[in-house]
């Protein structure tokens, strides 16, 4: 643990993530973009995400899913909850390569 947590502060920490579990398990995608976000959701990983999306025959107009195009998805305009709650995990969790790349122009 980073920081010790009063108790009240780990049973609101609990609630959240039992909350985030049951959305992820209970989310039913209708396309790929959904079903890419619930696969970020489960792996945490743009790069896995992509491997796997290519490894199960999906295309983006006619080339492999790259790293770049997981990412767009995901930064892309939310269309539901669970899409939301991604897209700020993901910005806060890269946040600090953003920061360089704007401050240094790489």
């Amino acid at each position: 643990m980073k920081n010790l947590k009063t108790v009240e502060q780990a049973k609101k920490e609990i609630e959240k993530l039992q909350g985030f579990v049951v959305l992820v398990e209970s989310f039913h995608p209708e396309t790929l973009e959904e079903q890419i976000i619930k696969e970020y959701a489960y792996i945490g990983s743009v790069e896995k995400v992509a491997n796997k999306v290519n490894e199960l025959g999906y295309s983006n107009d006619g080339r492999p899913f790259e790293k770049e195009d997981i990412t767009n998805i995901i930064k892309g305009k939310p269309t539901n909850d669970l899409h939301k709650l991604i897209k700020s995990g993901f910005l806060k969790k890269t946040r600090h390569t953003r920061r360089k790349v704007e401050k240094y122009g790489w």
